[in-house]
């Protein structure tokens, strides 16, 4: 192992004084990574977050050899909270992503990509359990590494460290294969997605863009111009398997796709979801049943779909609205909204009621300063979410946000006393992109 790390040094040394750039030929960077997947966890990330910063510090030169390439960003965010019969909470994050991305050959492509993010709050007196579900890796791997610490008995912090995405991308003619941690993004709906049963992701998650990724290895062959063919398989961090057949195809002007599977070895899954317009309204939808498979005899199944229109008009204001239906929202045990806005999230869980309406209005007031008011309708909570937000570009490559979320509704505690409670959130965001 040390020789490895030897030679790793020496080269990358070298090709630095004689040449003034960083270079890594394909074979030294493949035989480091190996080598890394089989340390332990700590050394591993400890390594591969070096590996980073040194390609980071080279980056304007590294971003010139075409065979690797760089991008990421970094950025603060302030979040203030109010939540009746707690109070006010606060966090700060310091978010960090670097994306590397390797072009070895013209039918190979690898990436490694790293989220890093520092955390101060005072949430730790109100939720024990927040620090260890940011360090929790929902994968096969545990690519992920925290370390957190009280500052008293009220506030503290957390460093959080993985790889969201390390996959290698193999191409032939029409085949596409990858393997490893990845997007698998079948949704066609912008809200809530029933076919993405691989990387199911919160609407209200307003810092991290990219979504969640999965250990999967995904099967492309393309058929036509707007027709393909996909097989996918992931294994979770309980080794249960979500596989799925996926067929895209192209009829009357829309494209339609089919979607059946096992969703982790628990229900068998049909879907079908489609794209297109009505008189230049987008028209999209998706749709997904579910059959448990231990009670298959017993069980009708439970049906997840949702309906959306969207249309941009001459003065650019985009309108959006999109309705949910979960068969699966009335076998939730939700007792505080706090509680459905930090459940793990899955398929199963994109609904809180049966019914949810959603509508948002999103106009430019200059093209370097967008705004945008969303809502959503809660009918069996009586309840409601509103969300507007700015964001401007405000210097090169540099943005700032201001987000407001704000949730009221009627829930029953387990006791059965029913009882509104209201939650706000505020967030200030700097952002800087390489």
């Amino acid at each position: 192992m040390q020789s490895i790390d030897r030679k790793f040094l020496i080269e990358a040394h070298n090709d630095i004084v004689s040449t003034g750039k960083l270079f890594f030929t394909h074979e030294l960077f493949i035989c480091y990574f190996i080598r890394e997947l089989k340390v332990i966890r700590y050394a591993f990330l400890k390594r591969i977050i070096g590996i980073f910063f040194i390609l980071l510090c080279f980056h304007p030169v590294a971003k010139s050899q075409s065979a690797i390439s760089i991008d990421g960003y970094i950025n603060d965010m302030q979040s203030l909270y109010y939540i009746d019969e707690i109070g006010w909470l606060w966090e700060n994050q310091l978010h960090n992503r670097i994306n590397l991305y390797m072009y070895p050959s013209n039918w190979l492509r690898i990436s490694l990509q790293v989220r890093n993010r520092f955390q101060q709050n005072n949430l730790y007196g109100q939720f024990p359990d927040y620090q260890n579900s940011l360090g929790t890796d929902p994968g096969l791997l545990d690519l992920t590494w925290s370390l957190h610490d009280n500052y008293n008995d009220k506030a503290g912090y957390i460093f959080t460290t993985g790889l969201d995405r390390a996959w290698a991308e193999f191409s032939a003619g029409d085949f596409v294969a990858t393997l490893g941690r990845q997007r698998i993004n079948w949704g066609q709906t912008m809200v809530w997605n029933p076919n993405d049963i691989f990387n199911s992701y919160s609407y209200f998650d307003v810092d991290y863009p990219e979504r969640p990724g999965s250990d999967a290895l995904r099967l492309q062959y393309y058929t036509g111009m707007t027709s393909n063919i996909e097989l996918a398989a992931k294994l979770d961090s309980a080794k249960n398997i979500t596989a799925s057949a996926y067929y895209r195809f192209n009829a009357l002007g829309y494209d339609i796709q089919l979607i059946a599977g096992v969703l982790q070895e628990k229900d068998l899954l049909a879907g079908i979801g489609w794209s297109g317009n009505i008189e230049g309204v987008s028209f999209r939808g998706e749709g997904s049943y579910f059959r448990n498979m231990d009670n298959f005899s017993d069980t009708t199944g439970d049906i997840l779909f949702s309906v959306g229109l969207d249309y941009t008009f001459g003065n650019s204001i985009w309108l959006q609205s999109e309705v949910l239906y979960s068969g699966f929202a009335e076998d939730q045990d939700i007792y505080s909204l706090s509680g459905a806005l930090s459940s793990d999230m899955s398929v199963k869980k994109l609904g809180f009621n049966t019914w949810t309406l959603f509508s948002s209005i999103s106009y430019p007031i200059t093209p370097l300063i967008n705004t945008s008011l969303a809502g959503m309708y809660y009918p069996e909570w009586k309840g409601f979410f509103i969300g507007p937000s700015i964001e401007a570009s405000i210097g090169n490559n540099l943005k700032g946000s201001l987000i407001f979320q704000g949730f009221s509704a009627k829930i029953e505690d387990p006791f059965g006393q029913e009882k509104r409670q209201n939650t706000s959130i505020g967030y200030i965001r700097l952002k800087w992109s390489f």
